[in-house]
């Protein structure tokens, strides 16, 4: 078979990087934390449910297709909207509020570049059943707490669609959908070209100087500007309360009109968070989608949520060579195997991540050479002498430096 065959299609990667494992137990420990309870969904649905609940754009992206059965089916764009068609599906069986979280890959037939892929990983936090802040304020919490987990420095840009809506209206801007889809193209089209689309759509050069004054001049007094434009407003209200209710963070959290969210499903409160210094796309994503059940069961159901972007995540993890996982190599020795067997055994039910080399028989260099070669930057080496007197030896991979350690400070 020709070289080239066996490379990964554009857009899909092969990926080996245990940060991409340590991330999703780390995503997972502070789900669980707060309360959400673990969901998996199918990685196929209906064309029926993902159809017509993304927006014209995003629905181009869908991978859809024929089984073997003749039925229209496509990938998952998403974990929302399956969400929503198991909950619609489940409504009778659900206490609600329902929370849940599901991690797992999703699929998009976009252009690949930096940071995006056709085929990425996300870990979906939401609340379904609670139309007040207090759903909002949780989840911006909850990526508080996940940003200290992870020693993130995190900007989290929130606004309202209900806001948008509503200064849309004052402005007597009509299609608003193409609009919006419009503005969030904002950091890849020119300003000009951002310009020339809005005329497009039909907005005269006041509306034009009222999109601009408003929604792309972010700073300290837009709220300002938006109370100015449109006076009070229970939108406006909400945003208030979320940045009261969340000042005390450790993250910055921000309103910044120019911030839209392209998906057609979002019907409130949305939010964006990047991280703080380093630019480019968002790291998390989400907002409220009061909507998106009712299309699917005739119910209104509030429910509101927020996507890691696992891939771009891990991505700046490894970048930064921090956060690898603690996991101890232990060489393999003959004289000390069956007891260095049982020890590791406890370490690991202590809740360790320990690797013991499997074939005693092999040589110590070669099982060195075989540790150093996965990263390893120290081994751990249970020769017979110090083993009874209750050490291990730790061993430098990068100085050759030996050092004796207690073996109960390791299991400590």
């Amino acid at each position: 078979m020709e070289k080239e065959l066996l490379q990964p299609m554009s857009g899909f990667r092969d990926y080996r990087n245990q940060t991409k494992d340590f991330l999703i137990e780390r995503l997972k420990r502070a789900f669980q934390a707060y309360g959400y309870e673990f969901l998996e969904t199918p990685a196929i649905e209906r064309q029926e449910i993902l159809l017509g609940k993304m927006g014209d754009e995003a629905q181009k992206l869908l991978y859809l297709f024929e089984d073997n059965g003749q039925r229209k089916v496509g990938l998952r764009y998403d974990l929302t909207v399956p969400l929503s068609r198991f909950v619609a599906a489940n409504l009778n069986t659900l206490a609600l509020p329902y929370k849940r979280y599901e991690i797992g890959p999703v699929w998009r037939a976009e252009r690949p570049q930096k940071g995006r892929y056709r085929q990425f990983w996300q870990a979906d936090v939401d609340i379904i059943g609670i139309d007040e802040p207090a759903g909002e304020i949780e989840l911006i919490e909850l990526v508080d707490f996940v940003a200290r987990e992870l020693d993130l420095k995190l900007e989290c840009r929130i606004n309202d669609r209900n806001l948008i809506n509503a200064i849309f209206k004052r402005a007597g801007i009509k299609n608003a959908t193409k609009v919006l889809q419009t503005i969030d193209k904002r950091d890849k089209l020119s300003e000009e070209a951002l310009d020339k689309e809005l005329k497009e759509l039909g907005l005269t050069d006041v509306q034009l100087r009222q999109i601009n004054a408003i929604f792309l001049t972010d700073g300290d007094d837009s709220l300002g500007k938006v109370e100015q434009f449109l006076g009070d407003s229970q939108p406006l209200e909400n945003v208030k309360t979320i940045l009261e209710k969340t000042k005390d963070l450790k993250m910055e959290v921000v309103f910044y009109p120019s911030m839209v969210r392209g998906l057609d499903y979002y019907t409130g409160f949305i939010v964006e968070c990047l991280i703080a210094g380093e630019g480019g796309s968002s790291v998390v994503g989400g907002g409220r989608y009061d909507d998106l059940i009712d299309k699917l069961v005739g119910t209104k159901i509030p429910a509101v949520g927020l996507s890691f972007g696992v891939d771009r995540l891990t991505d700046y993890l490894e970048n930064r060579q921090q956060n690898q996982p603690n996991c101890q190599f232990v060489i393999n020795l003959p004289e000390t195997e069956n007891l260095v067997r049982r020890w590791v055994d406890e370490l690991r039910l202590a809740g360790g991540s320990v690797e013991l080399f499997l074939d005693s028989s092999q040589g110590l260099g070669k099982q060195i050479k075989y540790a150093d070669k996965k990263g390893y930057k120290k081994v751990l080496i249970p020769f017979e002498n110090e083993w009874r007197a209750g050490q291990i030896i730790e061993k430098d991979l990068a100085t050759g430096e030996q050092t004796k350690i207690p073996r109960d400070k390791i299991a400590k």
